[in-house]
């Protein structure tokens, strides 16, 4: 207990004990100091208040909004044709897909977006004709009566190989 009445006593002196007066000493090696206690050689310094600066309240801007489309959460994804899969001497690819919840609920539409083709259907399956050899990626999303994106969906890639035969 007197110990701890010790710590608060010494704790509110410590707070209270604070220089209010600066003195500056200038030592014979020409360096100066600066200390809170009075000598015969040093003299008293004033202390300005430190600068502050408020800055000004800039004035409301009644800037246009814009309303945003509410966000829908579909969960996409692509069956066929599987990612990294290859499809031999076929001309045609045909993508289906699983979409939840349905389109039709709030009016949407599949697209289906095969480098510069695209088809957009209610339908879980769209048909892209003479697809060149090579690697393509196949993109899904849902989007809305006028062809605005309202989500995006899944991605895939997939490989075209034909083998031709010399005449």
């Amino acid at each position: 207990m007197y110990k701890q009445l010790i710590l608060i006593v010494c704790l509110l002196f410590s707070v209270s004990v604070m220089a209010e007066t600066v003195y500056k000493k200038t030592n014979p090696d020409g360096s100066v100091t600066f200390t809170d206690q009075q000598s015969t050689d040093s003299k008293e310094v004033e202390v300005r208040e430190p600068t502050s600066f408020a800055p000004p309240r800039l004035p409301r801007l009644d800037l246009p909004t814009k309303k945003l489309k509410p966000k829908y959460n579909y969960a996409v994804s692509i069956n066929k044709p599987s990612n990294d899969a290859t499809i031999l001497n076929q001309p045609d690819v045909t993508v289906s897909v699983s979409v939840s919840p349905d389109v039709s609920q709030y009016g949407h539409q599949i697209r289906y977006q095969l480098s510069d083709q695209s088809i957009i259907s209610r339908n879980k399956s769209a048909t892209f004709s003479d697809v060149p050899r090579g690697t393509h990626v196949i993109t899904i999303s849902i989007v809305d009566s006028s062809g605005e994106l309202v989500s995006s969906g899944a991605s895939s890639t997939f490989h075209m190989k034909r083998f031709f035969k010399k005449p």
